[in-house]
């Protein structure tokens, strides 16, 4: 039962506080396309979520979540709120080695992005990002 529980948990944000779980699955596809560098995340999917910073919001999934099949730790999101610097959607991903990460990119393709996407290791995670200018809007 405690596992089950577990499971069903909302995502929990960088401060504590957290969507309640419907929010979460409503909004969840469309972050995932971000993620995927398949679709712009207006900032208005993200509204009751308070952000980090302004235009920054960091979110830890409590339930499985994958982005190109890939296992996410952890999301970040930067959408510009002046629309200057346009957006970047960041995947901290767990339990792969940087390798592993750009073959399944390579295996993705590229066809229909709406933006740059990159994989790096700046630290101890992979971290996978779609970065998208000003006119992809």
């Amino acid at each position: 039962m405690r596992l089950l529980l577990l499971a069903a948990m909302p995502v929990v944000l960088f401060d504590g506080s957290a969507p309640n779980l419907e929010h979460w699955l409503t909004i969840e596809p469309a972050v995932q396309a971000a993620l995927e560098c398949r679709q712009v995340l207006p900032a208005a999917t993200l509204r009751g979520i308070p952000p980090s910073d302004p235009g920054s919001w960091t979110l830890t999934p409590a339930r499985s979540f994958t982005v190109f099949g890939l296992p996410v730790a952890q999301v970040r999101l930067f959408i510009d709120p002046d629309g200057e610097l346009g957006a970047s959607y960041t995947a901290v991903i767990e339990k792969r080695s940087l390798e592993q990460v750009r073959r399944q990119l390579e295996f993705a393709g590229n066809r229909g992005r709406i933006g740059q996407l990159s994989a790096d290791q700046p630290g101890q995670h992979i971290e996978l990002t779609c970065t998208v200018g000003t006119g992809a809007e």
